[in-house]
This record gives structure tokens, C-alpha cells and sequence, in this order.
């Protein structure tokens, strides 16, 4: 009887050994887990860091006003190319008309002289 309760007792040890060692292993998986996402969330904050000193860079480069001026000049040549177009197609008659769809036509049917492919095969590039 008294060997039964030593041995009782060893197991009850053994067993709140086992408890705590499960425990300590459990706490050991999430330690390492909120390491590897602490270090996830440095590494995001790193490119944000990195994203910032980009565009405080760019923001450093061109102003609000190079950008409007840039707008600017933008509109003011689109504005000119469509006065030429209306220029352009105010002025061409009929007969105008014509002649380029005739110049046009006698481009497109020209035969044109392609150079030679090449028979031999392409050499390998090496990686």
C-alpha cells in the first residue's frame, strides 16, 4: 500500500510536470509567433518609412506649381493642334480630298521590299 502511494504520488508529479511543460511549450509558440509578426509589422512599417521619404522627395521636385504650369502648357498645345486640325480641314476641297485618297491608295498598294529572314538559327544565350 504505502509502494501504491508512492508510486500515486510520482505520477501525480509526472503528470503536473507533463501540464507545465505543455504550458510553457504553448506559451513558447505564441512568444514566437508575436515575434515573427512584430517583425512583419516593422518590415511593413520600414516600406512605409521608405514610401514617405519617396514622396517627400517627389513633393520636393515638382510643386503644385510646376504641376499647374505643366497643365497648363499641356491644355494651351492641345488647344493649338485642334485650331490646325480645323485649319486643315477647312481648307481642303473636294477635289483635295480626292487626290490624298488617291496618294493613299497608291501607297497602300505599293509592293514593298521586305529584306530577307534569315536562315540560320539563332544562337543560345547562356543564363
Amino acid at each position: 500500500r504505502r509502494k501504491a502511494m508512492l508510486l500515486l504520488k510520482k505520477k501525480r508529479y509526472q503528470e503536473q510536470l507533463l501540464e507545465k511543460t505543455e504550458n510553457q511549450i504553448s506559451n513558447l509558440e505564441r512568444m514566437v509567433q508575436d515575434i515573427e509578426f512584430t517583425q512583419i509589422e516593422m518590415k511593413v512599417i520600414e516600406g512605409l518609412k521608405i514610401g514617405n521619404e519617396c514622396l517627400n522627395k517627389m513633393h520636393q521636385v515638382m510643386s503644385i506649381e510646376e504641376v499647374e504650369r505643366i497643365i497648363g502648357e499641356t491644355q494651351d498645345a492641345v488647344e493649338y493642334q485642334r485650331q490646325i486640325d480645323e485649319l486643315l480641314a477647312g481648307s481642303l476641297t473636294e477635289e483635295d480630298e480626292d487626290a490624298i485618297l488617291e496618294e493613299l491608295n497608291a501607297i497602300t498598294q505599293e509592293q514593298m521590299e521586305l529584306p530577307e529572314v534569315p536562315s540560320e538559327p539563332l544562337p543560345e544565350e547562356t543564363p
